[in-house]
């Protein structure tokens, strides 16, 4: 190995870590950025393509290894500043008119699956150079991989925390130049200072191109099928004000023709009010209440489902969960609740709700996840009252992967116990058809009331429907007669239709609101009997409970239905069905090919003749699968903590790659040890006893504050991280001493199964949960570890 000058190595480690920092932070925001032209499932793909670039740039290493080596110092600030160039443009380019596919016409417009391919090569290119630039310098300077790795692993983790930084205080479109000023600076610094007519060229050329896209940002364009796209072809329809959150892209619409009606009665003789409407990354999250609120004044929404538990109860406690924008408290300020406890999440919206009711000292608004103010809770409260669940227009299943953990059984539970002995949980939910969403609202509900004992089910329950939506009552006590007695004059007043009494006598369920089908009125009653399980089991949907472990309340779809779905694609039933995960399984076939076309095809041209070949497979291979299996987990599980997905997101990347780095500068001292034999073993051992520890911990400290959660997370992240930091570099050390030409195939093997392990990862959890999936991760370590047999001579 050549002579390296200090100042130079100093600098090639500052650009290795800008340029990883870079390629995190650009995969959060393009992950933020589809989420907003497309829909949420697509941040899935992402992190895929990401990885996509890191195997792939193996593969490239393998085959021009020599030359790479050879002309590193031009090449390495090259890619860098070409990574630069690429990310802004790659943005503009797949959202331009003539590449920017819709996820919801894929399936029937085959020109949509051909720009859905055209856009995973697109994105891939600047993965692909900045992985490149990495991997050269691993194979460069194999010797210092331990530091190599530290650098590029403390570089990944700053990315989170500057992608955070990015999306809160710039607009969406302007943030891809901002993160490619992190690439560039990086070439900048490792450009050679013996190059100078190349410096000029360079600087001035990438400068140029960098400042052009700066003045002509992207056009970002949501899809059409998206609210606020639907929304803006009103008359007059105008965006008043615009706001980049790492939760979102928050954005109020106006328009003289936009009324607000949720799903209100047909007996409703009052005035429709003109509202503003918010949205966040294009999805509908409610309309601005008038102002000035007036408390007595009678609200279109006391003419809604939502109203009944007023109707038949004094409420003088009432927690409302995921407020919005606040129609539901100002309902229960219009009923003279007097204590009224509510939360949002999201901190954009949570300051539209807090300038609402400013002025009412009875409303307590809270910006937190709703599993941990019922925690936080010490009231016994008379009413829990969730938003309607669901989209009136339907969503075709495309939030079918995202966790819902104010749904789930626990949940439930826990908001039982905070009921007083009068107390209800008030859950609505819109018609979807096939019905999907009421029966597993039921299912949940006779669950939770199985788990405490509760015999006669049916006494506990109320439910009534309008035109368009359901509202299930859950009752701690027996509703009493006189209770039963205000149901039936809501439902008549309000031309709504009982559809769960706790009487014996018949009920008219299909007086107002008339359905053709009846087949729904037999499926609640059977879910409200003894062999509940019967439906559950054979309903062509799941319509079980969700549990922490498998919190999807959305994905109803059984794999066997799959052939049905696509068939039913074609009979133009698009809207009602769910392909959010339906993409997700397409995703993940699609990327096993992409990933063997791209990263092993060129491979198997290139004879490979190595005695560790067995073991380099089953050791890269198996660190690339399990890794990401433990990413995900832990992303998930720390959503459920922080209850802010991105900023979970980031902090867990952040913690995880801070502590593997330290774990990868301290794996040098390990090189000569036997304990590198055994380390994978040890990691196995630690996340299984993570399995069982992980989620009981979290639960138990979610309503501890900020800074003692962050301390816990730190804890519980980087006990693992530390340990998993290091396998990788003492492999790649391992095979510089022996056979360096493994390395490049060791590095394309790993982000092979980098690649597929991501979205596999999801189809896991959503089939066995979490808890399987942390002990796959912990299985594949334990192989891993069995690996090292074979070189241990």
């Amino acid at each position: 190995m050549e002579h390296v000058n200090p100042t130079s190595s100093i600098r090639n480690h500052v650009a290795i870590g800008l340029i990883s920092a870079c390629i995190i932070a650009f995969q959060l925001i393009l992950m933020q950025i589809l989420s907003y032209v497309q829909w949420y499932h697509f941040a899935y793909m992402i992190i895929s393509i990401a990885l996509l670039g890191f195997g792939a740039a193996g593969t490239f290493l393998t085959i021009f290894q020599k030359k790479l080596k050879q002309n590193y110092v031009t090449l390495f600030p090259f890619l860098l500043i070409v990574t630069a160039i690429l990310i802004p443009m790659v943005v503009g380019i797949a959202n331009s008119k003539a590449v920017r596919f819709d996820s919801l016409l894929i399936f029937q417009d085959s020109r949509h699956i051909g720009k859905l391919i055209l856009t995973y090569f697109i994105f891939f290119l600047p993965f692909f150079t900045g992985a490149l630039s990495i991997g050269m310098s691993f194979s460069k300077f194999a010797d210092q991989i331990g530091k190599i790795y530290f650098s590029n692993l403390i570089g990944s983790g700053i990315g989170g925390i500057v992608a955070l930084l990015f999306m809160q205080s710039i607009i969406p479109e302007q943030q891809p130049f901002a993160v490619a000023i992190l690439a560039f600076l990086g070439g900048i610094i490792s450009l050679p200072g013996n190059k100078k007519t190349l410096f000029r060229i360079t600087l001035s050329l990438s400068t140029l191109i960098l400042v052009v896209f700066y003045f002509y940002p992207p056009q970002l364009t949501p899809s059409e099928y998206k609210d606020i796209t639907r929304t803006m072809l009103l008359p007059e329809a105008k965006v008043e004000y615009a706001k980049s959150t790492p939760n979102g892209f928050v954005q109020i619409v106006s328009s003289p023709v936009l009324r607000y009606a949720p799903g209100v009665s047909l007996a409703y003789q009052g005035p429709y009010p003109i509202r503003k409407v918010v949205f966040n990354n294009g999805n509908w999250m409610g309309s601005l209440l008038q102002q000035p609120i007036k408390q007595n004044e009678t609200s279109i929404l006391d003419y809604t489902p939502q109203a009944l538990p007023y109707h038949i109860e004094k409420i003088e406690n009432a927690l409302i969960i995921d407020a919005g924008t606040g129609e539901n408290v100002l309902l229960a300020l219009s009923h003279q609740v007097p204590h009224i406890i509510t939360n949002e999440s999201h901190p954009e919206i949570f300051n539209i709700l807090n300038r609402s009711f400013a002025g009412f000292p009875q409303v307590q608004p809270h910006q937190t996840l709703s599993r941990t103010l019922l925690t936080l809770n010490t009231h016994h409260l008379d009413l829990i009252e969730l938003p309607v669940i669901g989209s009136f227009f339907g969503n075709s299943g495309l939030n079918a992967v995202e966790p819902r953990y104010e749904l789930t059984i626990e949940a439930m539970q826990e908001m039982w116990n905070k009921l007083s002995e009068k107390g209800m949980i008030s859950l609505s939910c819109w018609m979807d058809y096939p019905v999907r969403n009421a029966y597993r609202l039921l299912s949940t509900i006779c669950l939770l009331l199985d788990e405490n004992n509760i015999t006669r089910p049916r006494e506990h329950v109320v439910a009534i429907r309008s035109w368009g939506a359901v509202t299930f009552l859950v009752k701690k006590s027996p509703f009493n007669l006189d209770e039963i007695d205000k149901v039936h004059q809501f439902c008549d007043n309000r031309m709504f239709d009982p559809l769960v009494l706790p009487e014996e006598q018949k009920i008219d369920r299909n007086k107002f609101n008339m359905l053709q089908d009846t087949v729904f009125f037999i499926h609640i009653d059977q879910l409200l009997s003894p062999d509940k399980k019967v439906l559950i089991h054979q309903y062509p949907y799941r319509i079980h409970p969700t549990t922490d472990n498998r919190p999807f309340f959305f994905q109803f779809i059984r794999f066997k239905q799959i052939p049905q779905l696509i068939s039913s694609i074609s009979e133009k039933n698009f809207p009602f069905l769910d392909i959010g995960y339906l993409l997700i399984i397409l995703t993940f076939i699609q990327i096993i090919l992409i990933a063997a076309i791209i990263i092993l095809l060129p491979l198997s041209f290139k004879p490979w003749k190595s005695k560790h070949k067995k073991w380099v497979i089953v050791y890269f291979s198996g660190l690339g699968l399990a890794y990401m299996f433990l990413e995900m987990v832990f992303i998930q599980q720390f959503t459920f903590y922080f209850g802010e997905p991105t900023y979970a997101t980031s902090a867990t990347l952040s913690i995880l790659l801070f502590t593997s780095g330290l774990g990868s500068y301290y794996s040098s001292t390990c090189r000569k040890n036997k304990i590198r034999l055994v380390l994978p073993l040890i990691i196995a051992a630690i996340l299984i006893v993570y399995a069982f520890i992980l989620s009981p911990i979290l639960s138990a400290t979610i309503g501890v504050a900020l800074p003692f959660k962050i301390v816990i997370a730190i804890v519980l992240l980087g006990t693992p991280g530390f340990f998993l930091g290091m396998p990788f570099p003492i492999g790649i050390d391992y095979l510089a001493e022996k056979k360096s030409d493994d390395i490049p195939w060791a590095w394309a093997l790993n982000g092979y199964f980098s690649v597929i392990s991501t979205v596999l990862a999801i189809i896991i959890s959503v089939e066995a949960g979490y808890f399987v999936l942390l002990l796959m991760a912990a299985l594949t370590y334990a192989l891993v570890s069995i690996s090292n047999a074979w070189i241990k001579a």
